[in-house]
């Protein structure tokens, strides 16, 4: 008998929790599978047969707007060449190599680094005065 009791106080707890899955399901009208709305693609129109592109792998193409690249391409201003790129390098090694043997004193090595940079920040302005103009 207790038993039975004991299932008669628990038969609406098992009827709410079975219910409210029911009942929630009918608030999905919104979210319908099938909305009417067909879902192939739009058949695909031709406008007109694309011209084949040339066989070289480059060609002018002006087509009136922004960029073109026909022409070459040139530096803002004179780019170093590798002939004085070793030269610098031969001689900033050189400088790096004296100072390390103790043949070129500290204050002789810091006199040529000050001139390095000094000649290394006038370039750059006049570099940029060359372009400016």
């Amino acid at each position: 008998m207790d038993e039975l009791r004991r299932m008669a106080a628990c038969l609406p707890v098992i009827l709410c929790i079975g219910a409210v899955p029911v009942l929630l399901a009918g608030c999905n009208n919104t979210f319908a599978l099938d909305d009417g709305v067909p879902n192939t693609a739009p058949a695909a129109t031709v406008v007109a047969d694309a011209p084949t592109p040339p066989a070289t792998p480059f060609t002018k193409r002006d087509s009136g707007t922004y960029p073109t690249f026909g022409r070459t391409l040139t530096a803002a201003n004179t780019q170093i060449g590798d002939e004085e790129a070793a030269g610098s390098e031969a001689q900033l090694s050189a400088l790096g190599k004296a100072r390390a043997d103790g043949s070129v004193s500290e204050a002789e090595y810091q006199r040529r680094l000050a001139e390095l940079r000094r000649l290394a920040a006038e370039h750059g302005r006049d570099a940029e005065a060359a372009i400016a103009n």
